[in-house]
């Protein structure tokens, strides 16, 4: 594949990647903000689940494709658009500055590096066999 090809295929799959990271957020959020307000629906859930995906994804995709231009669209591209390192930042202060939230915060961030890990292990291992 041309490097301007791959350049666009890239970018085509993060805007993907975002698009699905959007849309799991509009379903899981708006269910939750009818419902009762918990702390377990406080959780950022929809940000759980597409960092844990996005985790796989990229694992499997790297242990699959290696670092061929598939490999780069889908770990890059489509992993990289889904997942984020910036809403888990925000998403983490905003509930640090409630003190009624720290666990929720503490959690997330737990949740997040060991699931995000482990999912990535998971897809890695896969995607290698």
């Amino acid at each position: 594949m041309s490097p301007v090809v791959l350049v666009v295929a890239i970018g085509v799959a993060g805007s993907l990647g975002a698009l699905l990271r959007w849309a799991a957020d509009v379903a899981i959020s708006h269910r939750l903000t009818h419902a009762e307000r918990t702390s377990l629906n406080l959780f950022p859930w929809a940000l759980l689940l597409v960092n844990v995906v996005g985790s796989f994804v990229c694992g499997f995709a790297t242990g699959f494709w290696g670092h061929s231009d598939w490999g780069l669209i889908i770990a890059t591209g489509l992993a990289g658009g889904l997942t984020t390192m910036s809403t888990l930042a925000v998403t983490t202060l905003n509930h640090l500055r409630s003190p009624d939230h720290t666990k929720i915060a503490i959690s997330s961030l737990i949740l997040h590096a060991l699931l995000g890990v482990a999912f990535a292990w998971f897809g890695l291992f896969l995607g290698t066999r």
